[in-house]
Protein backbone atom coordinates (compact mmCIF):
# COMPACT_ATOMS: atom_id res chain seq x y z
CA UNK A 1 0.00 0.00 0.00
CA UNK A 2 3.10 2.55 1.17
CA UNK A 3 5.10 2.15 -2.53
CA UNK A 4 1.66 2.56 -4.04
CA UNK A 5 0.33 5.53 -2.39
CA UNK A 6 4.26 6.92 -2.78
CA UNK A 7 5.05 5.66 -7.01
CA UNK A 8 1.77 5.89 -7.96
CA UNK A 9 0.37 2.55 -10.02
CA UNK A 10 2.63 2.87 -12.78
CA UNK A 11 5.89 4.08 -11.25
CA UNK A 12 5.85 0.78 -8.76
CA UNK A 13 7.53 -1.79 -10.46
CA UNK A 14 7.37 -5.73 -10.13
CA UNK A 15 10.96 -5.42 -8.94
CA UNK A 16 9.70 -3.39 -6.03
CA UNK A 17 6.64 -5.09 -5.24
CA UNK A 18 9.00 -8.21 -4.79
CA UNK A 19 10.98 -6.36 -2.68
CA UNK A 20 8.32 -4.56 0.08
CA UNK A 21 6.54 -7.59 0.36
CA UNK A 22 9.63 -9.99 0.45
CA UNK A 23 7.67 -12.26 -1.82
CA UNK A 24 9.16 -14.53 -4.90
CA UNK A 25 7.28 -13.51 -8.26
CA UNK A 26 5.70 -16.95 -8.12
CA UNK A 27 4.22 -16.64 -4.87
CA UNK A 28 2.92 -12.65 -5.62
CA UNK A 29 1.31 -14.00 -8.62
CA UNK A 30 -0.25 -16.87 -6.62
CA UNK A 31 -1.01 -14.94 -4.32
CA UNK A 32 -2.78 -12.14 -6.19
CA UNK A 33 -2.78 -13.03 -9.71
CA UNK A 34 -1.65 -9.96 -10.93
CA UNK A 35 -0.20 -6.19 -10.49
CA UNK A 36 -3.50 -4.54 -10.91
CA UNK A 37 -5.54 -6.95 -8.39
CA UNK A 38 -2.41 -6.35 -5.43
CA UNK A 39 -3.08 -2.93 -5.95
CA UNK A 40 -7.06 -2.89 -5.97
CA UNK A 41 -6.57 -4.75 -2.34
CA UNK A 42 -4.05 -2.23 -1.71
CA UNK A 43 -5.91 0.61 -2.37
CA UNK A 44 -8.93 -0.93 -0.60
CA UNK A 45 -7.17 -1.23 2.30
CA UNK A 46 -6.05 2.08 2.29
CA UNK A 47 -9.90 2.98 1.89
CA UNK A 48 -10.89 1.12 5.07
CA UNK A 49 -8.47 2.06 7.52
CA UNK A 50 -8.21 5.69 6.63
CA UNK A 51 -12.67 5.71 7.11
CA UNK A 52 -11.67 3.41 10.23
CA UNK A 53 -9.48 6.30 11.41
CA UNK A 54 -11.46 9.38 10.34
CA UNK A 55 -14.66 7.29 12.17
CA UNK A 56 -12.53 7.30 15.44
CA UNK A 57 -11.02 10.93 15.30
CA UNK A 58 -15.08 11.68 14.88
CA UNK A 59 -15.99 9.83 18.25
CA UNK A 60 -12.59 11.26 19.89
CA UNK A 61 -13.00 14.83 18.60
CA UNK A 62 -14.16 17.60 20.76
CA UNK A 63 -16.98 18.37 18.96
CA UNK A 64 -18.26 17.49 15.24
CA UNK A 65 -17.13 21.04 14.13
CA UNK A 66 -13.91 20.31 15.60
CA UNK A 67 -13.34 17.40 14.22
CA UNK A 68 -14.18 18.70 10.47
CA UNK A 69 -11.31 21.53 11.37
CA UNK A 70 -8.63 18.88 12.23
CA UNK A 71 -9.42 16.92 9.08
CA UNK A 72 -8.44 19.98 6.84
CA UNK A 73 -5.38 21.08 9.09
CA UNK A 74 -4.33 17.45 8.75
CA UNK A 75 -3.64 18.04 5.20
CA UNK A 76 -1.02 20.55 6.55
CA UNK A 77 0.72 17.46 7.75
CA UNK A 78 1.69 16.07 4.64
CA UNK A 79 3.28 19.63 3.25
CA UNK A 80 6.19 19.20 5.74
CA UNK A 81 7.07 15.93 4.26
CA UNK A 82 10.84 16.40 1.86
CA UNK A 83 8.12 15.01 -0.63
CA UNK A 84 4.71 15.14 0.24
CA UNK A 85 2.67 12.18 -1.24
CA UNK A 86 -0.16 13.95 -0.83
CA UNK A 87 -3.78 11.44 -0.29
CA UNK A 88 -3.62 7.98 -2.43
CA UNK A 89 -7.96 8.63 -3.15
CA UNK A 90 -6.80 11.90 -5.15
CA UNK A 91 -3.61 10.19 -6.32
CA UNK A 92 -5.33 7.25 -7.77
CA UNK A 93 -7.90 9.29 -9.39
CA UNK A 94 -5.73 12.05 -11.08
CA UNK A 95 -3.87 8.59 -12.57
CA UNK A 96 -6.25 6.79 -13.72
CA UNK A 97 -9.10 9.00 -14.48
CA UNK A 98 -11.89 6.63 -15.99
CA UNK A 99 -9.80 4.58 -18.27
CA UNK A 100 -10.19 1.73 -16.06
CA UNK A 101 -13.64 0.56 -14.94
CA UNK A 102 -12.48 -1.41 -12.12
CA UNK A 103 -10.14 1.21 -10.45
CA UNK A 104 -12.94 3.95 -11.21
CA UNK A 105 -15.75 2.03 -9.26
CA UNK A 106 -13.36 1.35 -6.47
CA UNK A 107 -12.55 5.62 -6.66
CA UNK A 108 -16.25 5.83 -6.60
CA UNK A 109 -16.70 3.46 -3.24
CA UNK A 110 -13.90 5.27 -1.58
CA UNK A 111 -15.41 9.02 -2.27
CA UNK A 112 -18.92 7.55 -0.73
CA UNK A 113 -17.05 6.06 1.92
CA UNK A 114 -15.31 8.97 2.96
CA UNK A 115 -17.88 11.42 2.19
CA UNK A 116 -19.97 9.02 4.48
CA UNK A 117 -18.11 9.37 7.47
CA UNK A 118 -17.87 13.77 6.61
CA UNK A 119 -21.95 13.59 6.72
CA UNK A 120 -21.92 11.74 9.64
CA UNK A 121 -20.08 15.13 11.10
CA UNK A 122 -22.06 17.52 9.76
CA UNK A 123 -25.40 15.66 10.63
CA UNK A 124 -23.91 16.18 14.24
CA UNK A 125 -22.45 19.48 14.07
CA UNK A 126 -25.80 20.54 12.81
CA UNK A 127 -27.89 18.83 15.38
CA UNK A 128 -24.98 21.08 17.74
CA UNK A 129 -25.96 23.73 16.27
CA UNK A 130 -22.68 24.07 15.22
CA UNK A 131 -22.78 24.73 11.80
CA UNK A 132 -25.36 25.92 9.47
CA UNK A 133 -28.39 23.49 8.45
CA UNK A 134 -28.75 25.31 4.83
CA UNK A 135 -27.49 22.73 3.29
CA UNK A 136 -28.21 18.85 3.52
CA UNK A 137 -25.16 17.55 5.37
CA UNK A 138 -24.53 14.97 1.82
CA UNK A 139 -23.70 18.09 0.39
CA UNK A 140 -21.53 20.04 3.07
CA UNK A 141 -19.77 16.48 2.75
CA UNK A 142 -19.23 16.33 -0.72
CA UNK A 143 -17.89 19.99 -0.20
CA UNK A 144 -15.04 18.82 2.23
CA UNK A 145 -13.88 16.18 0.12
CA UNK A 146 -13.68 18.19 -2.79
CA UNK A 147 -11.78 21.19 -0.75
CA UNK A 148 -9.96 18.51 0.84
CA UNK A 149 -8.96 17.09 -2.39
CA UNK A 150 -8.00 20.21 -3.58
CA UNK A 151 -5.89 21.09 -0.63
CA UNK A 152 -3.82 17.80 -0.99
CA UNK A 153 -3.25 18.33 -4.66
CA UNK A 154 -1.84 22.05 -3.58
CA UNK A 155 0.22 20.60 -0.64
CA UNK A 156 1.92 18.50 -3.04
CA UNK A 157 2.40 21.12 -5.62
CA UNK A 158 4.48 23.19 -3.36
CA UNK A 159 1.71 25.57 -1.90
CA UNK A 160 2.72 27.64 1.30
CA UNK A 161 1.13 26.61 4.27
CA UNK A 162 -0.13 29.73 5.06
CA UNK A 163 -2.48 29.90 1.54
CA UNK A 164 -3.69 26.51 2.75
CA UNK A 165 -4.41 27.91 6.06
CA UNK A 166 -6.56 31.05 4.28
CA UNK A 167 -8.27 28.48 2.02
CA UNK A 168 -9.61 26.28 5.72
CA UNK A 169 -10.78 29.05 7.16
CA UNK A 170 -12.68 30.16 4.72
CA UNK A 171 -13.97 27.14 4.25
CA UNK A 172 -14.91 27.04 8.00
CA UNK A 173 -16.40 30.17 7.37
CA UNK A 174 -18.57 29.20 4.61
CA UNK A 175 -20.35 26.34 6.88
CA UNK A 176 -20.83 28.07 9.94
Amino acid sequence: MQLFWSKGYEGTSLQDLLEATRLSKSSLYESFGNKQSLFEAAFSRYVESRATHLLERLELAASPLAFIRECLLAVLDDAERATPRGCMLVNVANEFSTRDPAVQRLITLATRRFCGVFEQAFQQAQAAGEVSDAQPPAVCARYLHCVMSGLRTQTKAGMEQQELRTVIELFMASVS
